[in-house]
């Protein structure tokens, strides 16, 4: 392993980018939290700790010392490597950072956190965690300055009507904020020119057929409109409590 910043101006970047299987990085990881814990990692412990079969930590293993990632006595403990300590930190580091966002930020659950990082720590890459990490940065400058917009923001994360619906699947008699087109091109340009754009305030839906096509009509700005199932596809929704339908 080499330990010179090359053009990314970091050892640590440059450990992180050695491309491992999640399985590896799984055992890795796995082997550091022993290590940390201040006990040596044995093959009944990784077996108990991945819930896999002895034999398959042993299959796993084999392969992982030819890679230089990890050294182990026959009947001994394991032990990582150099390189492998490395790349396990690199792991770890994605591992807590991303169960401390998700519970400090969005509010998950300890478990749940958890549950989402495994999945999540071995498909992020450099670019993506650091933008996190700034992100989170911000967040804290923010809460820590009492800042208005973080309040809100905080306000909108745990309110259950946030989650944007398209305007197809609303009931009748509902209605909502737009929140995002999802159109492009000529649909897009056609919408747009019609005034259903993000932040406009549609009221009083209605699906129905229109020459055997599936249609829906709404109020906005006290007009009446229509559009089909493409554009009610495309046009997605919030439902503030506040919106009254009329």
């Amino acid at each position: 392993m080499s330990w010179k910043t090359g053009e990314r101006g970091s050892p640590y970047w440059e450990v992180c980018g050695m491309g491992l299987t999640a399985r590896v990085e799984d055992y890795l990881e796995a082997a550091l939290e022993i290590e940390m814990r201040g006990e040596n990692a044995t093959i009944t412990e990784l077996a108990a700790s991945l819930g896999v079969t002895k034999a398959t930590v042993v299959a796993t293993m084999k392969r992982m010392e030819s890679d230089n990632l990890l050294d182990h006595e026959r009947y001994g403990h394991v032990m990582l490597t150099d390189e492998g300590r490395a790349r396990a930190l690199c792991i770890y580091r994605r591992h807590t950072f991303l169960t401390d966002f998700f519970v400090r930020i969005l509010g998950f659950s300890h478990d749940r956190a958890q549950k989402v990082s495994c999945v999540m720590e071995h498909e992020i890459d450099e670019y993506a965690e650091r933008r996190l990490a700034s992100f989170t940065d911000a967040l804290v400058q923010a809460e820590r300055a009492g800042d208005e917009w973080l309040r809100n923001l905080q306000i909108m994360l745990d309110s259950p009507n946030t989650l944007p619906i398209p305007l197809c699947m609303m009931p009748d008699g509902s209605g909502g904020t737009i929140a995002r087109v999802m159109a492009q091109n000529e649909l897009y340009k056609r919408l747009s020119s019609t005034g259903l754009v993000p932040g406009a305030v549609i009221k009083n839906i209605k699906g129905g057929s229109d020459g055997g096509k599936r249609s829906f009509t709404f109020n906005m700005n006290d007009i009446r409109l229509s559009v089909g199932i493409s554009e009610a596809s495309a046009i997605w929704l919030y439902q503030p409590e506040e919106i009254e339908s009329s």
